[in-house]
């Protein structure tokens, strides 16, 4: 059985999917979700073989839900559905099994299904270094995040940027993400997630942390061109002259 999942916030746009899948006694719909969000929860609760990705949805957009997808262990085959020839195209020529540009009939559909049981079957699903490279690519207009999407015993919830106090390394390739409402665990790597963040509004102070700018409260001259940090909620971090060098921009006098 092919274990399939249906992301779309339009609810005629779930039902034709669900009407075509239907047709098909060696497909099984597991589960549908109408917004980002309940996607990335409801995915890694069903754990489908593919998943028909609505890119333009509420909360959380189909680019989004892939990128919480990569993070996890498992991460499906992915069709994107989308009314955006721009999005589509690239989308498939990259990395994705297929795409389904609206409106789009039940041949076309079918193709898609297609493609992707052939390439589960093959085991020769597009890898995540490709996902990620096309999902980079469709984010090139939004460069910086703003907010995290960080999962949390089975659910997942936001935290703004603004919010984010620090990040420090947590073992392996997850950071913890300090805030004033308490310390949240993200699956990423310190690296990725500096790319994620407006230097403008974060510094990384040490390989194994990051800190948001506003929330330093006084920076003082340390031992070998180290700087000793204090943070507005107290913490004391140590800035490595390695990284400082790196941003002497803030450390220049008004």
């Amino acid at each position: 059985m092919l274990r399939v999942f249906i992301a779309d916030d339009e609810a005629p746009a779930r039902r034709k999917l669900e009407r075509f899948l239907k047709a098909h006694s060696d497909v099984e719909l597991v589960g549908q979700a109408s917004n980002g969000v309940d996607a990335v929860d409801l995915v890694g609760m069903t754990r489908p073989d593919v998943v028909f990705l609505d890119i333009q949805m509420p909360d959380l957009d189909g680019i989004g839900v892939a990128e919480a997808l990569l993070s996890g262990e498992r991460d499906p085959s992915i069709v994107f559905v989308t009314a955006h020839d721009r999005y589509a195209i690239k989308a498939f020529e990259v990395s994705a099994v297929d795409y389904l540009l609206k409106p789009y009939d039940r041949d076309r559909f079918e193709r898609a299904l297609e493609r992707a049981a052939e390439s589960i079957s093959r085991r020769d699903a597009p890898t995540r270094e490709k996902l990620a490279a096309v999902l980079a690519e469709l984010r090139r207009d939004e460069r910086y995040a703003r907010r995290l999407l960080i999962a949390n015993a089975g659910r997942s919830s936001f935290v703004t940027l603004t919010e984010v106090v620090r990040v420090e390394a947590d073992g392996g390739n997850n950071v913890a993400v300090h805030t004033a409402r308490g310390r949240f665990t993200m699956r990423i790597t310190m690296d990725a997630l500096e790319a994620k963040l407006d230097p403008a509004s974060f510094a990384r102070i040490h390989r194994s942390h990051l800190v948001n700018i506003d929330h330093i409260a006084v920076v003082e001259p340390w031992f070998h061109g180290d700087y000793k940090l204090r943070l507005r909620d107290g913490s004391e971090l140590t800035w490595s002259r390695r990284y400082a060098a790196k941003r002497a921009d803030l450390l220049k006098p008004v």
